[in-house]
């Protein structure tokens, strides 16, 4: 049947209610649909034979033809696309349209997925995905298919952004490496990848650099510089190349400050650091113990040293933490100089050793796949109520973001000096510098706030005395404008979010412990 055409869509499906982490603000502030999409649906495309039409939908940023029917879809799904995911899939079977799900989330509720989808992948593509098309193609599709092995990883095949309409997204994904070595409770990284750490050869990953279509782009790695090693030689082949990248990276990356350097001077721009907590007792319940928050102060202050941002992850519901943690990270970090903090709600995922505990203990009650996303309370939480923690929550992303928070840490990070470099962009026309000039003054200069004028104020002055890159000033104030825009889209739906938190929140799970002993 392999002179036959088939048509293939490949889709991943729209949040509901996405966290600021998303930045779609920023995105749109720039004039862009996304800050970076979906990579493995690029990468299925690659795996597809020759004989298949790829047309690849993610809904943020291209709508699904309802008038279009391809003979076969394939769509990725996560914890917040779940439901929307389903949907989809509903409809397209309801057409006659054989579906196919995959994604590290599905792959742990397969008996959930099937009712929903023709077949489900379960693991990795690689070495699995020309099975299902082949069966697909003679009528023989399985319900759930998974591959006897992870694939050795040693090479991959170039993702097919052709696919994709990048003049709409910000950045694109890369990936060296899979796995981790780490077994953190609430991750699902080494339960789908796997605790040996695969890499791909430099040279293969050098050149899937250089054939994007996008000079920026984020390395997906859970952890890039976990071999040392690997990393300076793909640094070392990288830094002539002249891309902005960012990565993600574990504590200890700052005692190796050659390796520092050399990030800086081959593009990276930004780290995505799992913090997750300055309580110690928080970190050993999670079995985060390589996180050291006695180092946490000094590895940000050589990162900042290096000319790196950082983007810090916390996290609060642990079954040690109350209502103080969000206080104790808000200071901890206005004392590091950390402006761009990803703060979460604690969630379990299906399949991770955290999930599984709560499962057992009867924490966890299925809640809406929508509201999964970080931003909201999903199970029941050991000493702090599910209403206690989002109006927690909620009151301290406005602070972490207020325009004096930010000004204080602006000039304490940007007056030292250490972040002078300009962004590598090649991209940005003439015409796209001064719409964006235009776009800051008027925000910021003419705004009726005025802490927010004073922001812009005090980072201009910075910029005329070259302490800070203009590419530098533009990018925070442009971040923390868009955070702003989606912290206040959410305060409009404070009353349905209180609703729905009020129909699950029977008290901390300590209460409610205490009441089932009473009765």
């Amino acid at each position: 049947m392999k002179n036959k055409k088939y048509r293939l869509f490949l889709i991943s499906g729209k949040q509901k209610h996405r966290h600021y982490v998303v930045q779609i603000e920023f995105a749109r502030l720039l004039g862009k649909r996304k800050v970076i999409t979906n990579l493995a649906l690029p990468v299925l495309a690659s795996l597809t034979p020759d004989h298949y039409d790829i047309k690849i939908i993610d809904e943020e940023i291209i709508p699904i033809p309802k008038n279009d029917l391809p003979d076969i879809v394939g769509i990725t799904i996560s914890a917040a696309t779940l439901k929307r995911s389903y949907e989809i899939a509903d409809w397209y079977r309801s057409k006659g349209v054989k579906v196919i799900f995959g994604g590290s989330y599905i792959t742990f509720i397969p008996e959930e997925g099937i009712l929903h989808a023709d077949s489900v992948v379960i693991g990795e593509a690689e070495g699995i995905w020309e099975k299902v098309l082949e069966d697909f193609e003679k009528g023989e599709l399985k319900q759930i298919y998974k591959s006897d092995n992870r694939c050795e990883y040693k090479t991959a095949k170039m993702p097919r952004w052709d696919l994709v309409d990048t003049s709409k997204i910000l950045s694109l994904g890369v990936q060296a490496s899979r796995g981790c070595p780490y077994q953190c409770e609430f991750c699902l990284v080494s339960q789908m990848f796997g605790r040996k750490v695969r890499f791909r050869d430099v040279d293969d990953v050098i050149e899937e650099i250089k054939n994007l279509p996008i000079k920026k782009f984020l390395f997906v790695d859970d952890n890039l510089t976990i071999n040392k090693k690997y990393a300076k030689e793909l640094l070392a082949k990288l830094k002539p190349l002249g891309y902005s990248w960012s990565c993600q990276a574990s504590l200890d990356l700052a005692k190796d400050e050659e390796l520092l350097k050399e990030m800086a001077d081959a593009g990276c721009h930004y780290l995505l650091m799992g913090f997750e907590s300055v309580n110690k007792d928080s970190l050993n319940e999670t079995s985060k113990h390589q996180n050291k928050v006695a180092e946490y102060e000094e590895a940000i202050h050589r990162i900042h040293k290096a000319g790196m941002e950082i983007y810090g992850s916390f996290v609060i519901g642990f079954d040690n933490d109350t209502l103080d943690e969000f206080d104790n990270i808000f200071d901890f970090t206005m004392k590091a100089n950390l402006p761009l903090v990803i703060l979460s709600i604690l969630g379990a995922t299906p399949g991770t050793d955290l999930f599984a505990r709560l499962e057992k203990e009867g924490r966890w009650y299925g809640s809406d796949t929508d509201y999964r996303g970080g931003t909201f309370p999903v199970i029941h939480y050991n000493k702090i109520s599910q209403s206690d923690i989002f109006e927690k929550y909620v009151e301290t992303i406005e602070r972490l973001y207020s325009w004096d928070t930010l000004k204080t840490k602006a000039l304490n990070l940007f007056g030292k000096g250490y972040f002078v470099e300009e962004y590598e962009n090649e991209d940005a026309t003439f015409i796209m510098k001064f719409k964006i000039s235009f776009l800051i003054t008027r925000l910021f200069l003419f705004s009726r706030d005025k802490s927010k004028r004073a922001l812009f104020l005090a980072l201009f002055k910075m910029f005329r005395k070259k302490q800070v890159a203009v590419s530098k000033v533009v990018v925070f104030l442009l971040h923390a404008e868009g955070t702003h825009r989606h912290i206040q889209k959410m305060k409009l739906n404070m009353d349905e979010y209180r609703e729905m938190i009020k129909s699950v929140d029977q008290g901390t799970w300590e209460e409610i412990q205490q009441r089932n002993k009473a009765s």
